[in-house]
């Protein structure tokens, strides 16, 4: 594994807070949605190239997950030609506008339908917001498309690449999805790397940690099978922090124990089960050295870096 350069960790020091711009609002099928942005999403754009869509953790903090992006984008002199999009999944207990679309603290990353309009995916969200920037009469030269979480948000962008269709919708565009430091993921088969005990009534492979009993979303592929081919076939990076081995906070359900014991492992595991059922997967994983459970630590890395802007 390539050390972080000198060079890059004066970058990274040096890094001022960027201002986070006022959480802005989209109305989306009679609800409203919050996010934070660079750009306005109404105004033709030439200078735009990239667009990426940052996910929180369970914490729903966007506007810091929307700043650590944006500061390392502005450093790098990409902060002009990159809409950077941190969307903003609120629980019923967060401040909220009338309408507002609201899921419960596992519905929204597990693209589950919202509880106060039942027509809307969170997962329907993200792709909206793809959707608009993908109209060429105000983006004309958005080339890349990046899709990336941590943590929770991390489960959703793991989740999401699979069950979503965009990559086929807008073939001209390169994607990538960037998963960083989930506390499960959704295995595309029944295969675990560690056996259940003994008559077990563990339901292990019902979604979100795998693909049986799906949501509506989810669902709406033609097949498990088409789901786990496209999903194989897309270009998906793996980021796990070197140092987030705590077990304690992390999900200890039964379907999440089998896949390991704390989140290195558990990114690890997948990966090789992945590779065991789906060798012709074209997925990569990363470890980022030094770095725990931390979305500042895994983004701002030399290999984060990377994985965003390259």
């Amino acid at each position: 594994m390539r050390k972080i350069t000198f060079a890059l960790l004066l970058l990274v020091s040096s890094l001022c807070f960027a201002n986070v711009p006022p959480e802005s609002s989209l109305n989306f099928k009679g609800s409203v949605f919050s996010y934070f942005s660079n750009h306005s999403l109404d105004q033709r754009n030439d200078k735009i190239e990239q667009l990426i869509i940052v996910v929180h953790g369970s914490e729903r903090n966007a506007d810091t997950y929307f700043r650590s992006v944006f500061s390392m984008a502005n450093k790098l002199g990409r902060g002009e030609s990159t809409f950077i999009i941190s969307p903003h999944f609120k629980e019923p207990q967060d401040i909220k506008h009338p309408a507002e679309l609201i899921w419960t603290s596992e519905g929204w990353l597990r693209g589950d339908q919202a509880l106060t309009n039942p027509t809307v995916s969170s997962f329907e969200v993200v792709e909206n917001f793809v959707n608009l920037l993908a109209e060429k009469t105000l983006f004309p030269n958005l080339k890349k498309i990046v899709i990336t979480g941590h943590s929770a948000g991390g489960q959703l962008a793991q989740r999401f690449a699979i069950g979503s269709k965009l990559e086929d919708k807008y073939s001209h565009l390169q994607f990538r999805d960037i998963v960083a430091n989930p506390g499960s993921y959704a295995y595309l088969t029944r295969t675990r790397p560690i056996a259940l005990p003994e008559n077990s009534t563990c339901a292990f492979n019902n979604y979100k940690y795998g693909l049986d009993n799906l949501n509506l979303f989810m669902s709406r592929n033609e097949s498990v099978e088409e789901m786990n081919n496209r999903y194989v076939a897309r270009n998906v990076v793996y980021l796990i922090g070197e140092n987030d081995t705590i077990a304690e906070g992390i999900d200890q359900d039964c379907p999440a124990r089998v896949q390991g014991l704390n989140r290195l492992v558990r990114g690890y595991n997948f990966k090789k089960i992945l590779d065991q059922e789906f060798p012709e997967n074209i997925h990569e994983i990363y470890t980022v050295p030094g770095v725990g459970h931390t979305q500042w630590g895994i983004y701002t890395s030399e290999i984060g870096v990377q994985q965003l802007f390259n």
